[in-house]
């Protein structure tokens, strides 16, 4: 708690005279992720993608919120991983961490954002709710407790049956918006999966993550809309994510980390247009193709997979990761041409996908 009380005064000063800082933003970020580098590392990793999404809007009229919405759902993470022992700030800290990059989903100011806003505020407060139920509950029915928490998180997440919502949403609201939705308040649900680890049976997660792969491919293989198909494949991540879970909450993260940067890049690139290099790194990112980000937490779990839960379990992440393969490579034909898109994001999915050494042993281990 420390750093945040030196931290995060000076920075919100500083705003209220400098209303358009977005190096103010990622300054701020990541101050706060070297100062608990000592402490925990996680928190250090994940402030990449939210230093990304500062500069990710580059038009409409909340555009030069997007460092501010970064920053209140960074301190946002930062709050639920110092709020193990105390629940009132770990559930202050999921809702800042989840609605602070939605307010910027109609930064178009296009009717279909709002929405879409309007929608998913209704799912984040019904999340919401269920997560400071199972806090206040984990003490005294620690079964009733760790069963709200785990459906909170696998409902911000958009598995199934809570992912109706992924869909509606993602198929009405504009590209522009939804690189910050469909982006940072998955890596803050996947955050409090680690840091609050709600402890179901392995049934459950592994269910209702088998179910949530299928129906996100096949639900993605059938949709025209590229938002749509976008949305599904959220789904189909959540859902390896959820079925990773029991073999290590580390891994859940990493895929959730490797999805949302990738998600991030590709709605802005949808928006307004990109390089086919950047195109062919992002959708390699998302099937899992080396030797990008989002090979690695694929492979481990295809390995683990088969090794933990056996043959015919690997088999069926295999088969979905499959699945994949035709509807992004219809994403990558899709996607509108340019000079550069989203560069900084490539980069860094490129680069942590050559040094997997440098994160990834360390990330499983969580």
């Amino acid at each position: 708690m420390d750093p945040l009380i030196y931290i995060l005064p000076a920075y919100v000063v500083a705003r209220l005279y400098i209303p358009r800082a977005s190096l103010l933003d990622a300054a701020y970020i990541a101050a706060l992720a070297v100062w608990t580098a000592k402490t925990n590392i996680l928190l250090t990793l994940l402030a990449l993608p939210y230093i990304l999404a500062v500069f990710v809007l580059d038009r409409g009229r909340l555009a030069p919120y997007a460092g501010f919405a970064a920053a209140v759902s960074y301190t946002g993470i930062y709050l639920v991983a110092v709020g193990q022992e105390a629940p009132h700030l770990a559930a202050l800290g999921f809702v800042m961490a989840a609605a602070a990059p939605a307010t910027l989903l109609p930064v178009l100011d296009d009717e279909g954002s709002l929405g879409g806003l309007f929608r998913y505020l209704l799912i984040s407060a019904i999340s919401t709710s269920m997560l400071i139920s199972g806090l206040a509950l984990r003490g005294t029915w620690g079964d009733v407790g760790n069963m709200l928490l785990f459906l909170a998180i696998a409902t911000e997440l958009g598995a199934v049956p809570m992912y109706m919502w992924v869909v509606d949403v993602y198929g009405r609201s504009s590209p522009a918006g939804l690189a910050l939705l469909a982006s940072l308040p998955k890596i803050a649900a996947a955050a409090a999966l680690v840091y609050l680890r709600p402890a179901v049976p392995q049934a459950v997660s592994l269910a209702v993550g088998a179910l949530s792969m299928l129906v996100g491919n096949l639900g993605a293989l059938t949709s025209q809309d590229l938002r749509r198909v976008l949305a599904y494949s959220t789904v189909a991540h959540s859902g390896f994510a959820l079925f990773a879970y029991v073999l290590s909450p580390g891994l859940a993260l990493a895929l959730v980390f490797a999805d949302a940067v990738g998600k991030m890049a590709l709605f802005r690139q949808l928006d307004g247009g990109g390089s086919r290099w950047e195109a062919l790194l992002l959708v390699m990112n998302q099937i899992g193709i080396p030797p990008v980000l989002g090979f690695w937490p694929k492979l481990y779990l295809l390995l683990a997979a088969t090794h933990v839960l056996g043959t015919a379990a690997g088999l069926f992440v295999l088969a979905n990761i499959v699945m994949s393969v035709p509807y992004y490579i219809r994403v990558f034909h899709t996607l509108p041409g340019g000079v550069v898109g989203f560069l900084h994001a490539a980069v860094v999915i490129l680069a942590l996908g050559l040094v997997p050494f440098a994160w990834l042993s360390w990330i499983l281990s969580l």
